[in-house]
């Protein structure tokens, strides 16, 4: 059995079909090309046809320069792909934070109720009429009221402080904005900007 290559492997088993320029290789360098392609290799002809191994194809706007074997990319394609990158990544980010935000604000109108009881219950010198919105808290927490009222207060500036903080991290997607950053940059910045937002759920979750 011979072995051909042509955009794909063929053999000449009981007259098996074959294409026109495809070129024969040796046993060994079949098992060669297979045993590269699996580990994530790929298998490209070079400038004589012959099947040879180089690396995966970064993306449909790389060539490769088959007198070098390296992909390439025009100028005109990079500029693209940095745009379209750019864009992405800043949607990215944007639907990120609203993510987190929706998390954190899913009982705003509960918390500012709680929170102007609370700030209500303070200005009076925790003396008064006291609203269930601080009472029932009070009583599940096994605190009594003015504890209750300054934990809520507590929670409360460290929520806000916790979306200014989001809000920062989100307004650093501007980064990706400026001149002459490369992929692998434009990368490095939305995941630092990615973990700082995780960090502040999890600030968030861990009270």
């Amino acid at each position: 059995m011979a072995i051909y290559y042509k955009d794909g492997f063929f053999d000449d088993v009981n007259g098996g079909y074959v294409p026109e320029s495809a070129v024969e290789i040796r046993e060994d360098k079949y098992l060669e090309l297979l045993e590269g392609q699996s580990q994530g290799k790929q298998i490209i002809e070079d400038k004589s046809g012959q099947p040879i191994l180089v690396d995966p194809q970064p993306s449909a706007a790389y060539e490769l320069n088959l007198d070098t074997l390296q992909w390439e990319i025009s100028p005109s394609k990079q500029a693209a792909l940095l745009s379209d990158t750019q864009n992405q990544l800043i949607a990215n980010i944007d639907a990120h934070a609203a993510a987190i935000y929706s998390t954190w604000t899913r009982f705003e109108s509960e918390y500012r109720e709680r929170q102007a009881a609370a700030e209500a219950y303070k200005s009076a010198n925790y003396e008064g009429q006291c609203s269930r919105y601080i009472t029932d808290f009070a009583r599940r927490a096994g605190l009594n009221n003015k504890a209750a009222t300054n934990l809520i207060l507590t929670q409360a500036a460290g929520l806000e402080k916790l979306q200014v903080e989001l809000a920062n991290q989100r307004m650093r997607k501007y980064e990706l904005k400026r001149p002459n950053l490369k992929l692998e940059q434009l990368q490095s910045i939305y995941d630092d900007i990615v973990k700082q937002m995780d960090l502040l759920m999890e600030a968030y979750q861990n009270g």
